[in-house]
């Protein structure tokens, strides 16, 4: 799991946040994102403006768990390809 993910309150939320040059390639970090998600079976809130997505995962047992954790790395390698994808 990159730097980027913070842990938040005792409930156990993990949060991050995105920055993007492009919307297009925002746009395509959020369908690879909801992938991710779909195929865990562990679906996270996603927010975004023009250049950022913010994302927040919530442990659904009341503290985080292996599947918070694998979905903020699947996550991760979802931002890695969409910016290799698109030469960034």
């Amino acid at each position: 799991m990159s730097p980027t993910w913070k842990q938040r309150d005792k409930a156990g939320t993990l949060e991050a946040r995105f920055e993007f040059t492009s919307f297009s390639v925002l746009r395509d970090f959020l369908d690879e994102a909801a992938e991710v998600a779909e195929k865990l079976g562990h679906h996270p809130n996603l927010s975004f403006g023009r250049e950022h997505v913010s994302v927040i995962i919530y442990a659904q047992s009341g503290s985080l768990a292996e599947i918070d954790f694998a979905l903020a790395e699947g996550i991760d390698a979802a931002l890695t390809k969409v910016m290799q994808e698109s030469g960034r």
